[in-house]
């Protein structure tokens, strides 16, 4: 198995190795890098929600007094829930969530095909990006 074994930090494609610890530099970029996605969405949801004490208590910045694996976990949780929201990942995050999807006219598309409930479950997910580009 390449990578993965010990975990991935979603998004940002980085791997923990066999000690559960990230290589030094993915460590930074990670903690420099989501400090910048996370206060922005922390700073949007205080602007829809109208205060800090409405947002969900998941979003926070991460610590870097924390391990590695907790760091991945947090981070990991974040990108699930909102790795639509961080203008850097919306894509990744589509494909991942997701998938393409597969031109049925083209029989060497070799994508992942959709099925009707992914399509649906799309659906709702892009009337909720609308809602909160409008704020």
């Amino acid at each position: 198995m390449v990578g993965g074994r010990y975990g991935k930090v979603k998004g940002f494609n980085f791997y923990l190795q066999k000690n559960e610890r990230l290589k030094p530099f993915e460590r930074r970029k990670l903690l420099s890098e989501s400090e910048i996605m996370i206060s922005k969405l922390i700073d949007e949801e205080v602007n829809r929600m109208g205060s800090i004490e409405n947002i969900d208590s998941n979003i926070t910045l991460l610590d870097s007094s924390h391990s590695d694996l907790e760091l991945m976990e947090i981070w990991n949780n974040l990108y699930q829930n909102y790795g639509y929201r961080f203008d850097r990942f919306k894509e990744k995050w589509e494909r991942d969530s997701i998938g393409k999807i597969k031109d049925f006219g083209n029989k060497k598309d070799e994508t992942k095909s959709i099925t009707p409930l992914k399509i649906d479950w799309l659906e709702e997910r892009k009337k909720k990006i609308k809602l909160y580009d409008f704020g």
